[in-house]
């Protein structure tokens, strides 16, 4: 009678572990799943029509002359690996200015609630890059007018 109550209490032992199994694999599959689908939704939002336009404008304020033969930025790509989660929210990445790996320019896109058009703006330049413009455009964002008067 013993041997029957612990062959029974085993049973129910082996069915609460394969239930705790099958939870954990449904909850992996769930957020595996999210991640997945967000990752897909950082990168399509990175390569869209709406996201060139913030690029070519934020590259504008730094570089008035960008894409023009008299500009320091002539062309740029999304950096593929630097595609992520912002931890203020939204969609950090960074910018790749003339193929130059030490040339670049971080981005910040991001949804007013996850929905409606896509906002952002570049939020730094490398140093390298920082350098160049800050020898082509001296007075452009330090505040002065450039006049010595």
């Amino acid at each position: 009678m013993q041997g029957v109550q612990k062959s029974h209490g085993g049973k129910i032992a082996l069915i609460v572990v394969a239930c705790v199994l099958a939870v954990a694999v449904v909850i992996g599959g769930i957020v595996s799943k999210y991640h997945a689908d967000q990752k897909q939704w950082m990168h399509e939002a990175a390569y869209s029509k709406e996201a060139d336009k913030i690029y070519r404008d934020s590259i504008k304020f730094f570089d008035p002359k960008a894409f023009s033969k008299n500009g320091i930025i002539h062309s740029y790509k999304v950096d593929d690996a630097s595609i992520g989660h912002d931890p203020m929210g939204g969609i950090a990445l960074e910018l790749i200015v003339n193929d130059d790996p030490d040339m670049e320019v971080d981005v910040k896109l991001d949804k007013n609630g996850g929905t409606g058009p896509l906002k952002g703006g570049a939020t730094s330049v490398s140093l390298k890059l920082q350098d160049l413009l800050d020898k082509a455009y001296p007075h452009l964002h330090d505040g002065s007018t450039g006049n010595d008067d």
